[in-house]
């Protein structure tokens, strides 16, 4: 059937800035560190709570939708911020770094078994590469993901909660930074031509 010419043109999606993209989805846990320095974990945590929810209403409210990272993450600070907060045990909010890589490790590995690329919705904004570089690219991140798990784990029974803390804010995104230039020679391999038609999961 053809396209009705007196419909109504279908907007474009807003999508935000990359700027305002990283401050939603790392601005609360440099918030949280702070927090905690200048007072105590729980204060921290119920800060980080507001913040995350804060995080995912504004990406909702400019693009009509919240992004993996946003949404996974939002729900894992107000899952176990609030058992931290209620039983006044600071453990859940140590260990939730590692249940949510876990998690994003499981969710990464899941989607291959349906057919499903997450990766190429979570990186829309950064390259385009073929399926066969994603399910590569995939399986490699969710390998890296379940180490992360273990160095938190390691952290936060280790060392103090500053520790652990500044551990998060500085060494993580480093790490992440080094895994992602570590893939550059896999990416250059899948790269699409500049001309291919974007690919639907």
């Amino acid at each position: 059937m053809a396209d009705d010419p007196t419909a109504a043109p279908v907007p474009a999606r807003r999508r935000m800035s990359l700027t305002l993209k990283h401050t939603l989805e790392f601005g609360p846990v440099v918030v949280f560190f702070v927090t905690l320095l200048a007072s105590d974990i729980f204060t921290a945590t119920a800060v980080l709570m507001g913040l995350m929810t804060l995080a995912a209403g504004t990406a909702w409210a400019i693009e009509g939708r919240v992004s993996t990272l946003i949404l996974l993450g939002t729900v894992a600070a107000l899952g176990f911020g609030s058992l931290t907060l209620l039983l006044h045990d600071e453990t859940f909010i140590k260990i939730r770094p590692s249940i949510w890589f876990s998690l994003l490790a499981v969710l990464l590995v899941g989607g291959l078994a349906f057919g499903r690329l997450f990766l190429r919705s979570l990186f829309e904004y950064a390259f385009r590469i073929d399926d066969s570089g994603w399910r590569k690219l995939t399986w490699r991140m969710a390998g890296f993901f379940l180490l992360l798990a273990l160095a938190n784990h390691l952290m936060w029974t280790n060392f103090s909660a500053e520790t652990w803390a500044a551990y998060k804010l500085f060494a993580v995104p480093v790490l992440m930074m080094a895994f992602m230039l570590a893939q550059t020679p896999l990416l250059m391999r899948h790269q699409l031509p500049e001309d291919a038609p974007p690919a639907d999961d």
